[in-house]
């Protein structure tokens, strides 16, 4: 027997759609609810199987209330019930199992339980999940990527990770991916495009809790094996620098293997993008330094180059390298980056190296 749960703000809708799941024969209501709010609750305390959801509500609409739902309850079966057809579309897009149109017939009901009661295959338990951002934006369970609907749900995926597990406003979310829309039409698209990923994952047999808290959201990261996260959870520690640190200033280096969300370019990205280009190339001038007092110059260049091929423009990058081929007597390679750079800067900003800069060749 299917549990079920009935949201509708309008009482016959409600009445009429309890009866008929009763004389199905196949389905128990065991919640009917006026209010999303108390069925969130209900759900919250009580198993169900399924939920039938009115779509225009006036506190919350359908698709949003879906997607808080599938927080607490991640293998219900969400049907969508609506007087209008122009909902059905978006019910596919947030991957519903199923939408009934009202006046909802006996018949039509009976195809929709069929569904519920139909076997699934149960998603695999694959390994951890992990994230790239590192490059193009990647979603990993275990060894297969994921694939969502959409790209707008990536980047809700990827906007989430960037804000590093902290509560952001449905406002600002909306603001920084859907600046083209606006009131109830952004709204939809946000809620819709959350369903998409929660569905997405959920498919993977991944897990993840996508909380919700007075209008804002956050994405628990706690646990989430990403490229990014670990990053800034080294970089915000500020460690010093030391024999028994390099290696780890290294790893995190590492993890930097091309430029953050490549390809993608609204604004959050390329502010985001700038500032951890700036976070590499001080963890790079840091472990130069390092390798300078332990006379390890073969090392030194070696990083320094590593930073030049994120900015080859980088002033003290440039500085250091040209100081540090000088110091092991590779005068040729030396004069070949000072002329590089020197070229470069004229070309691109129409100006020459500073006074400092242009004594460095003097000195040897």
């Amino acid at each position: 027997m299917i549990k079920a749960v009935i949201v509708d703000d309008e009482p016959p809708s409600l009445q009429k759609l309890e009866k008929q799941l009763d004389e199905s024969g196949i389905a128990e209501v065991t919640g009917a609810f006026s209010r999303p709010a108390e069925a969130l609750d209900f759900l919250c305390e009580n198993e169900a199987d399924a939920v039938f959801l009115d779509v225009e509500m006036p506190d919350i609409d359908g698709i949003e209330l879906a997607s808080r739902i599938l927080d607490v309850r991640k293998n219900i079966a969400v049907v969508f019930v609506t007087a209008y057809n122009q909902y059905a579309v978006e019910a596919f897009r947030v991957n519903a199992l199923d939408y009934l149109l009202k006046p909802v017939s006996t018949s039509r009901l009976m195809e929709t339980l069929g569904r519920i009661v139909a076997p699934k295959r149960v998603p695999a338990v694959c390994g951890g999940l992990s994230v790239r951002c590192f490059g193009r934006f990647r979603v990993l369970a275990g060894k297969e990527e994921i694939k969502f609907r959409t790209e707008k749900a990536e980047m809700l995926l990827a906007f989430l990770i960037d804000c590093g597990g902290n509560y952001v406003s449905r406002n600002k979310i909306i603001d920084s991916l859907w600046e083209d829309f606006d009131g109830d039409r952004a709204v939809t698209h946000f809620n819709t495009t959350l369903h998409n990923v929660k569905k997405a994952l959920l498919q993977y047999g991944v897990q993840i809790s996508i909380q919700y808290d007075k209008g804002n959201y956050r994405l628990e990261t706690g646990g989430l094996d990403c490229d990014y996260l670990k990053f800034l959870d080294f970089e915000k520690k500020t460690i010093s620098v030391s024999k028994e640190t390099i290696k780890r200033y290294e790893e995190t280096v590492y993890l930097y293997e091309s430029e953050y969300l490549s390809g993608w370019e609204p604004d959050w990205v390329v502010g985001r993008r700038l500032m951890l280009e700036e976070e590499l190339i001080k963890l790079l001038l840091e472990m130069a330094h390092y390798y300078r007092n332990e006379d390890n110059y073969g090392e030194e260049i070696r990083w320094l180059k590593h930073g030049l091929l994120r900015e080859p423009l980088h002033r003290e990058l440039n500085y250091r390298l040209i100081e540090a081929l000088l110091l092991t007597h590779e005068m040729m390679l030396a004069s070949k980056y000072y002329d590089r750079y020197q070229t470069n800067l004229e070309k691109i900003f129409k100006t020459k190296p500073d006074a400092e800069f242009q004594k460095l060749l003097k000195r040897r």
